[in-house]
């Protein structure tokens, strides 16, 4: 008897497909223009903390039915693309932090608040994490199909 199993690429097309109708929803509810529905903060909290967990369990759904070389590409891509994209922000931070008067560019229209800069900080921190993994995955699996 066959199992009828769901593959990997399917549950992470599902979990990317959840992130991008959640930020949608949060950005409908994020009462940033006119005719739109604020949601309260403590509300924003909880509905983004379910939506985490549930992201969490599909992500572990999608890790046990990979295969092995799948598994050591996302780890070996984490470890050394995650570490060396670390390189130009602890240069930036090195920086900025040598220069306090340093004007720091805002992302997404966001005001030169501590709020803003926080998020504006992270937002660079977590692309620049993905750029370094997906170069390294990139790489792991090139170098990988040579041999």
């Amino acid at each position: 008897m066959t199992q009828n199993r769901v593959p990997p690429w399917a549950w992470l097309m599902a979990a990317m497909a959840f992130g991008l109708v959640v930020g949608g929803a949060l950005g409908f509810f994020s009462g940033g223009n006119e005719g739109r529905v604020e949601m309260p903060g403590l509300l924003i909290g909880l509905v983004f903390s379910a939506l985490l967990g549930l992201l969490m369990w599909l992500t572990a759904i999608y890790w046990h039915r990979l295969d092995e070389a799948a598994r050591e590409a996302h780890k070996w891509a984490w470890f050394w693309g995650g570490n060396v994209a670390l390189v130009p922000l602890v240069v930036s931070f090195a920086i900025l932090t040598s220069n306090p008067d340093t004007p720091v560019p805002m992302l997404l229209g966001m005001e030169p608040t501590p709020a803003g800069y926080v998020a504006t900080g992270g937002l660079i921190v977590v692309l620049t994490l993905l750029a370094g993994y997906t170069l390294a995955w990139l790489f792991w699996w090139l170098w990988k199909s040579r041999a």
